[in-house]
């Protein structure tokens, strides 16, 4: 079924060798789009959302005694990307 499809494109018959996929004697005309892939860990860190791309703040894991409360509350929860970054975003994360 797929290679009656051929025949509209090329404009000469298909003709098979031995097997049911041998070479054809037409180059086919068919163009296939290469994929980006995602870069894995740009997608482990953030997340794409109506507004731009947001991320976890770093700097809360270890370490933070003798810290205060104030400083810590800063670190928690999520930030977005910055203008400067959003061009190299959607170059590693095209599909998300």
């Amino acid at each position: 079924m797929f290679f009656n499809m051929l025949r509209p494109l090329t404009g000469l018959p298909v003709r098979f060798g031995s097997g049911a996929f041998a070479a054809t004697t037409q180059p086919s005309l068919i163009m296939v789009r290469t994929l980006m892939k995602t870069h894995k860990g740009a997608a482990k860190r953030w997340r794409k959302t109506a507004g731009g791309y947001k991320r976890s703040k770093a700097g809360r894991s270890h370490g933070n005694t003798g810290w205060g409360q104030r400083a810590l509350k800063q670190l928690s929860g999520r930030t977005m990307a910055a203008s400067a970054h959003l061009k190299r975003l959607r170059r590693l994360l095209p599909y998300h």
